[in-house]
């Protein structure tokens, strides 16, 4: 999809759309590469990591705010590295989030409240503010979502995240409220019918467009017609509708199975696991792949505001691939130590069907 978009766009540059896209295909070969050495690691490996990464993030997130940072639509959430490109470090405080909470949500769960604890905390609310302060609000709501799939699991009371709720919904609101481009977008979003065709209410209505021309069974694999200059954000944030349009109903509805496929495998670990870490960080990265599909996809079909939230696994951004690999990696190491998987990979085809065949009885939850 990303090389059907940028064939076009690279085309009418004067660009050598095989050479920009094979660029892209380098970041898919690291992420695949690394997706498989993480899901190689040990497990003790990742509560280990954990602290270290977030650290980094937070290093590579204070740059967005020297010199080398980009601005992207108002959002200074990217730096630029020479001979790269363009880098997200939002995209790599995700994935050492989901690692941190999850040692953060086994340290609650073992009544652990000392200093440490509370500079875990710290540490999650500061990674938050960081991006935040770059104004990649998009960003921000993914990572409040990570944070919320952490605590489900791990036990936090019904009236806490309540209260939490309404207080994300009114910072959003706040946050909306003093920009001026975000009250545009929600205002567009409210009263579509009034919104400026070649202003803030263009890409929605655009959009709308493609996947109206894709009905059933689509235009034809790179036979969009909105990609030719009209949909602006075809192989980012709007892919869907690119998606959609040439693939049609089917095709959008194998790639809603497909994320439903990733929230089914998530669940599934977080039933056969008994280790508090294994579960909440398994909760933590199912809510940042598909909380992030789902919020993508509900923008492009105009059920919410536009948000500036890229499809995981499909929007073109090489970081954002990479971070969501090595996430599925933590998953697939996951997998490796599930009760009965080890003794199921040494064993003859026959004795695997049978190991996969027994059901662990479901865990207790606390």
């Amino acid at each position: 999809m990303v090389f059907s978009v940028q064939s076009v766009v690279v085309a009418a540059t004067g660009g050598n759309a095989f050479t920009d896209f094979a660029k892209y295909l380098g970041f898919a070969v690291v992420g695949v590469l690394g997706m498989l050495g993480v899901s190689r690691m040990p497990l003790q490996w990742f509560p280990r990591m954990a602290w270290v990464l977030l650290a980094a993030g937070l290093a590579l997130q204070a740059l967005v705010f020297t010199p080398i940072g980009v601005n992207v639509y108002g959002n200074r959430n990217w730096i630029l590295i020479p001979g790269i490109g363009t880098a997200q470090p939002s995209e790599f405080i995700k994935l050492a989030l989901v690692l941190v909470l999850g040692t953060l949500i086994t340290w609650y769960a073992q009544g652990r409240r000392g200093g440490a604890c509370t500079a875990g905390w710290i540490a999650v609310c500061l990674a938050i503010v960081t991006v935040l302060a770059g104004q990649d609000l998009g960003t921000v709501i993914i990572l409040v979502l990570i944070v919320a799939g952490a605590l489900w699991v791990g036990g936090l009371r019904p009236g806490w995240f309540a209260a939490l709720g309404v207080l994300g919904v009114l910072g959003f609101l706040g946050a909306s409220m003093l920009s001026s481009n975000r009250r545009a977008r929600i205002i567009a979003w409210l009263h579509p019918e009034g919104a400026d065709p070649t202003g803030v209410g263009y890409q929605p209505m655009h959009a709308r467009w493609a996947l109206g021309t894709g009905g059933w069974f689509g235009v034809g694999p790179g036979s969009s017609r909105q990609k030719w200059g009209y949909l602006t954000q075809a192989d980012s944030d709007y892919i869907f509708a690119v998606l959609g349009e040439e693939f049609g109903l089917v095709g959008a509805l194998v790639v809603i199975a497909l994320f439903a496929a990733i929230g089914t495998c998530c669940l599934r670990l977080m039933r056969r696991h008994t280790q508090t870490h294994i579960i909440a960080t398994t909760s933590a990265i199912g809510a940042w792949i598909v909380g992030q599909a789902l919020i993508n996809m509900m923008v492009v079909t105009g059920i919410l505001p536009v948000l500036g939230v890229p499809l995981p696994l499909i929007s073109r951004g090489g970081t954002a691939l990479v971070s969501v690999l090595l996430a599925v990696g933590v998953l697939l190491a996951f997998a490796r130590h599930e009760p009965g998987a080890q003794e199921a990979l040494t064993s003859s085809p026959g004795a695997l069907r049978r190991t996969l065949a027994v059901i662990v009885p479901r865990r207790n939850r606390a």
